[in-house]
């Protein structure tokens, strides 16, 4: 089971800034020979393995511990990346969100995710679905365009209230920010929260002990009145949604385009799973041959 790609290989891999197929090689025969403990599937594809490579810059040994971590915490959260199919929790979490992948490029030239709530109330909100939506998309854009210099994230934070930090989760909080920060093969140049509600300071006290500095420093905040200058100079009108002074569609029209791409999508994410379902199972065979040692060994 070959989890499949979209992106060209010989395309992106010429545009990095360092690339060397020896070493795609060399990652490829350590997961290959790596103990099963791990869950590391055995059979990563180049493609696979050279996203992880772009986010470590080429070092090696880093880009090890992130596949590892990857697969840990894949695997020690299925609320956030199995079944992602789609089901009625995730039809439910598109309709009161809004994310996407934005058909353009921040003024630096680092890829856009945006997202914001469409459906302000309280009683919709559903932090794992929408996170688990968040990562699908990011999946999406990592098929589609390779590894990449960066991302930058807009989160508009209008309409958030306290009837939604209530339903926060602290684990499941911690979960996704150690994904973030430890393991998603995506470097993330920027976080630029718009609209700043306030309520800032308590959800920022609820986030900050998971959050560690270096990401830390690459949040920036905007107040309502500062959006409209403050964000064209973060990303060309070209690469906006309309209803941010931009050329693009609305953000409405860009989410549910979003969507449609995801549901489409739909076979890279079982075999994505599928994948690691196998690794875990050579794992638990693993551990149940050497208990079956260990009692030989007794009697």
């Amino acid at each position: 089971m070959l989890v499949d790609l979209n992106f060209n290989y010989e395309e992106t891999t010429a545009a990095m800034e360092k690339f060397r197929q020896e070493d795609i090689e060399e990652l490829r025969q350590w997961s290959i020979k790596i103990d099963n403990s791990k869950c590391i599937p055995k059979n990563l594809s180049d493609k696979q393995i050279v996203l992880f490579y772009n986010v470590c810059y080429g070092d090696l040994e880093k880009t090890k511990m992130c596949i590892e971590k990857y697969y840990t915490y894949r695997n020690n959260a299925p609320e956030l990346f199995d079944y992602r199919i789609w089901n009625p929790d995730l039809k439910q979490a598109a309709e009161v969100l809004e994310v996407f992948h934005v058909p353009g490029k921040s003024s630096e030239g680092y890829e856009i995710i945006y997202h914001r709530l469409h459906n302000t109330d309280p009683s919709y909100f559903d932090l794992v679905t929408f996170c688990k939506l968040l990562f699908m998309v990011v999946d999406l854009s990592l098929t589609k365009r390779g590894p990449q210099p960066g991302y930058i994230v807009l989160f508009d934070m209008d309409g958030i209230k306290m009837g939604h930090l209530t339903r926060i989760n602290l684990l499941i909080v911690r979960k996704i920010f150690q994904y973030v920060q430890e393991a998603v093969p995506v470097r993330v140049q920027a976080i630029h929260v718009l609209n700043t509600e306030p309520i800032l300071d308590k959800l920022l006290s609820l986030t900050k002990p998971f959050l560690d500095s270096q990401l830390l420093q690459t949040i920036h905040f905007y107040k309502k009145h500062e959006v409209p200058e403050k964000i064209h100079k973060i990303v060309p009108k070209s690469s906006l949604p309309s209803d941010y002074g931009g050329t693009l569609p609305d953000t409405q029209t860009l989410h549910k385009k979003c969507m449609e791409d995801l549901k489409l999508l739909e076979d890279y994410f079982k075999t994505e799973e599928e994948q690691r379902l196998a690794a875990m199972s050579d794992r638990n065979g693993a551990n149940s041959l050497e208990g079956t040692f260990r009692k030989l060994d007794i009697d």
